[in-house]
């Protein structure tokens, strides 16, 4: 997996396209994880549970792990060291806006952030609305000098809107059956 890191070296946004049971949680896993020390590690899941978030990190040498619940999601973890939010709405992307970056502005070394997912996100706001809450967002970790992954299941979204979202990001990386495809913000501009 660290030939994934190395293709992805400066890119601060990454769309991780991952068909559905596509098996992304060891790529996922290696994007929080870094070879210069370890990092902050903040989750935003819709469909997962906090202590799953936690529990991925199993094993891996991280400062601070933030999470941020949307919806029905349970935010109880064990491990009071854990920093725990919740968005009760999922269709309050202000209120999600302001949850990561209070994340962002409270850890104080590199934050790396998996938001889990954006198909999820879809299914309670239209592509317009997330695509401007995801413009404010991706600034908003490239100010913070965060990196952040975003999930996407492509299968579940027409090529127009994925090519859209796509259009906010530094890089993709589609997971399918082989090895996983990088494409950086060069090779996406010159597609274009």
């Amino acid at each position: 997996m660290a030939g994934i890191r190395t293709q992805l070296s400066g890119a601060t946004n990454i769309l991780l396209e991952e068909p559905s049971l596509g098996g992304g949680r060891d790529v996922c896993t290696s994007l929080l994880t870094e070879e210069d020390g370890p990092p902050n590690v903040l989750f935003v899941t819709f469909t997962r549970q906090a202590s799953a978030c936690v529990g991925q990190l199993d094993g891996e040498t991280v400062n601070n792990v933030g999470v941020i619940t949307v919806g029905d999601a349970s935010a109880a973890v064990d491990d009071d060291t854990v920093v725990t939010d919740t968005v009760s709405t999922p269709s309050d992307l202000t209120g999600l806006g302001i949850s990561i970056g209070k994340f962002l502005s409270e850890f104080d070394e590199q934050v790396l952030v998996c938001f889990d997912s954006l198909t999820s996100m879809l299914q309670y706001v239209n592509v317009q609305t997330a695509y401007e809450f995801l413009h404010a967002i991706t600034g908003q970790i490239h100010a913070a000098n965060a990196r952040a992954h975003f999930h996407i299941d492509p299968n579940a979204h027409g090529d127009q809107d994925v090519a859209a979202i796509a259009s906010l990001f530094d890089a993709r990386v589609a997971l399918g059956d082989g090895d996983p495809e990088v494409q950086t913000r060069q090779l996406l501009e010159s597609s274009a």
